[in-house]
């Protein structure tokens, strides 16, 4: 495993605006060199082959005038300078002319198969071209054109290298600069700890290319703050629902033993304890399970259940209460769904307990359980009391009970729908609740199927 630290998005930047801003001087500079020696070598090669053509157009066009011929071959030789084309004609009969001193500076045998040639420090352009048994050869001293090409180069080298360091100090604080509001992102959220939950990053104080990031991380401060405000809520209901039967239990036992007592007194002691314990192990129990379903590590396989035997199984466990309450119900159910069914049987046993709980004499509760386009939905719906709605948006948190249900005193711990809801989004799906007051409430558990 490497050991090697990935580097830093400053660096990063930098690197990529030096890599492209040599890149460009580069090849600018490549063009500009590349531009600047063929003008020169074009303008010679016009220069020399301009001059062979007007020697070509003596011989051709004036044969037997050696005078004019002699004239434009020697006439290259300036007054006390040193010349810089040199022309030499190589008649037929073997004769030479050429200009003076041209034959210890470049030999007739250098003509051939080259295009440059040096001689002491000096370097010439070569053209020849014959015409029939004539020959005409033409050299160009290039040596001040070759230095100012060299000299040129040189300039373009030491630009390229002072655009390297420009382009390296340009491009460290550029990218520092650039980076000054995700420095900025990251000392406001800093500063936000469990007690600062509230505050909110501005979008307006960042360039556009980081609204995205501001408006996620500010998402992401939503739900941290209200998973915290539920985490609050529910250990402060834990404790409460906690605190109750340990209270009643320890009233109980210190009223019993501040003196003696029956044995049928210590009897009926010991029977309301139980009661205290059942329901001390029945919050254990489902704190457990929503523990278990909520685990992000938990996993379940999903297996074919025959929906008519969902429905079926949980209206016959409550078949002895709904006929003792006088409560009227009905199922209806299709096909095969896909899930655990363990977990599905809880929740709809779940439904089932709140909907006869809320349903008086005469009612009727209706159970659905089907696949629909690809979903899965298992529904119950009474035609009870209802639920307020302020109390509606509420109903499925933990712990939360309808003031109706603590008038009444009625048993439960408030974690029956949130153990519904948990099992639900363990499937990929959610719960939803309508209700009306008098009315009735609906039930709605949907998931993929």
């Amino acid at each position: 495993m490497s050991d090697r630290r990935p580097l830093s998005l400053r660096l990063r930047l930098a690197l990529i605006f030096v890599a492209g801003s040599l890149g460009t001087l580069l090849v600018a500079s490549g063009f500009l060199y590349g531009s600047f020696q063929h003008e020169i070598n074009l303008r010679n090669s016009r220069q020399l082959e301009g001059k062979i053509q007007e020697v070509a157009a003596i011989l051709a066009q004036r044969p037997d005038d050696a005078a004019a011929l002699e004239e434009e071959v020697q006439g290259e030789v300036p007054t006390a300078a040193e010349p810089q084309l040199w022309l030499r004609v190589v008649q037929d009969s073997g004769q030479i002319l050429e200009t003076p001193g041209m034959a210890e500076r470049l030999p007739p045998t250098w003509f051939a198969g080259q295009a440059k040639t040096k001689h002491e420090r000096r370097r010439y352009l070569l053209r020849e071209q014959k015409i029939g048994n004539r020959a005409i050869q033409a050299a160009l001293d290039i040596t001040e054109d070759e230095g100012m090409i060299f000299s040129f180069r040189r300039r373009l080298a030491y630009t390229l290298l002072f655009g390297a360091v420009a382009c390296s100090l340009l491009g460290w604080g550029s990218a520092h600069r650039g980076l000054k509001p995700l420095r900025s992102i990251a000392e406001s959220t800093s500063g936000i700890t469990p007690h600062r939950l509230g505050e909110r990053l501005d979008p307006g104080q960042v360039p556009q290319e980081l609204k995205d990031l501001v408006h996620a991380l500010n998402k992401m401060l939503d739900r941290l703050d209200h998973a915290f405000e539920r985490l609050s809520r529910f250990s402060a209901d834990l404790a409460h629902e906690l605190r109750t039967p340990m209270t009643i239990l320890m009233g109980e036992a210190e009223v019993v033993l501040s003196k003696e007592r029956s044995a049928e007194e210590y009897r009926q002691v010991l029977e309301s304890s139980m009661e205290e314990f059942r329901r001390l192990s029945r919050l254990i129990s489902r704190m457990l399970f929503l523990a278990r379903a909520e685990d992000p590590h938990t996993t379940f396989v999903r297996a074919p259940i025959d929906a008519k035997r969902l429905v079926d199984d949980a209206l016959a466990y409550f078949e002895a209460a709904a006929e003792e309450q006088g409560v009227r119900m009905v199922g209806e159910a299709s096909g095969s769904i896909q899930g655990d069914s363990e977990w599905l049987r809880q929740a709809l046993a779940n439904l089932l307990s709140n909907a006869l709980e809320a349903t008086p004499r005469g009612g009727e509760i209706h159970v659905e359980a089907l696949e629909r386009d690809g979903m899965v939905e298992l529904v119950v719906s009474d035609t009870g009391r209802g639920i307020v709605p302020d109390e509606l948006p509420h109903i499925l948190d933990r712990f939360y009970r309808t003031r109706e249900a603590l008038d009444r005193k009625r048993p439960g711990t408030g974690l029956g729908l949130a153990i519904v809801q948990s099992i639900a989004r363990l499937h990929g799906g959610e719960v939803t609740l309508s209700s009306e007051p008098g009315k009735g409430t609906r039930a709605e558990l949907r998931f993929p199927g």
